[in-house]
Parts: structure tokens; C-alpha cells; sequence
């Protein structure tokens, strides 16, 4: 199979197409080959073998037989849609924002986000920044630790000077 990239988000739309293609007969060589955005969906492209086309697409869906360029419009198809409803960046339930070259989908979360490889590649340095989730607890202590400790002193006195906890208090 090619290595094919796509945007963590839809990366679960994809294997559901890879996992449906690998189910086609095997005489058709089907492989999905790229996969692109276009107008803010996801689009893939896939090779196959097909010595014709289908001649039969004036009989319903029913009597029509199985073709491998029928399967690959169906695979696009679904892709494309289940795309349009899910951020690109983080699978959640998402909606298009922009039109044309500017399309995306994204969720609430991640509408201000544009390019979404930039916003990965910085997401992915982030992580390997700290070692563990404990390094990165703690370096947020080091830098902000003081202030929070101030903060939770000052809400200490506040209810030591009234007598009750502050009922706005969330801890």
C-alpha cells in the first residue's frame, strides 16, 4: 500500500476506506493511492484494474454489476461526506468554515486553525519538548506555581476572614 497522509482527524476516515477497499476482489488490484483536500473535504484516489467500463449504469442500482470504478466512487463518496462533518484536526464533530481554497472543517475547538500540517508540526514539537506529562506538570509549576500558590493563600484569608467558604470557590 502507498503511504498516505491526511490530517490526524481524518485518519480514521481513511482506514475505514482502506478496510473497505481491501474487501473488493483481489483481481481488481484496487489500492487507494492519494488523498488530497478539496474544497474543504477529503478526497482520495485510488488505481485499479479494469479492462472496461461499466455499461449498465441505465439499469437500477440492483441489477447493476459489481465494477471497480463504481466501488471507487462509493469509497470517494463516503469519504467526502463523513469529511465534511468531522475536524480535521481532531475528529470531533466539525462543520466547513470558509469557502473555495480557504475551506476547512473544524470544530469549535479548532476553527482558528488554517493550516493544519503547520498546526500539527508545532503540536508535535510541543510534545517532544517534555519527556513526560509529569515534566511538563512541572515546568508549568516553576513558571507559574508562585502565583497559583499566592492565589489559593488569598482565597485561604478570604475565608478565614469571613468565617464560611467562598461559595464562587471551585476547589
Amino acid at each position: 500500500m502507498s503511504e498516505i497522509s491526511v490530517a490526524s482527524g481524518w485518519q480514521h476516515i481513511l482506514a475505514e476506506a482502506v478496510e473497505e477497499a481491501s474487501r473488493l476482489p483481489p483481481e481488481w488490484c484496487f489500492e487507494i493511492t492519494h488523498a488530497e483536500t478539496v474544497d474543504g473535504a477529503l478526497r482520495l484516489s485510488a488505481t485499479y484494474v479494469s479492462g472496461d467500463i461499466p455499461l449498465d449504469d441505465h439499469l437500477p442500482p440492483e441489477r447493476k454489476m459489481p465494477h471497480p470504478w463504481r466501488s471507487m466512487m462509493r469509497i470517494r463518496e463516503n469519504a467526502k461526506q463523513q469529511s465534511l462533518v468531522t475536524c480535521e484536526c481532531c475528529g470531533r464533530e466539525g462543520r466547513l468554515v470558509g469557502v473555495g481554497d480557504e475551506a476547512r472543517v473544524r470544530c469549535g475547538r479548532h476553527e482558528y486553525v488554517v493550516d493544519v500540517a503547520e498546526w500539527e508540526e508545532k503540536r508535535a514539537s510541543m510534545r517532544t519538548m517534555f519527556e513526560t506529562e509529569e515534566g511538563a506538570v512541572e515546568h508549568f509549576r516553576q513558571d507559574y506555581g508562585k502565583g497559583v500558590d499566592m492565589m489559593r493563600d488569598l482565597q485561604t484569608a478570604v475565608e478565614q476572614d469571613s468565617g464560611e467558604p467562598d461559595p464562587t470557590s471551585k476547589h
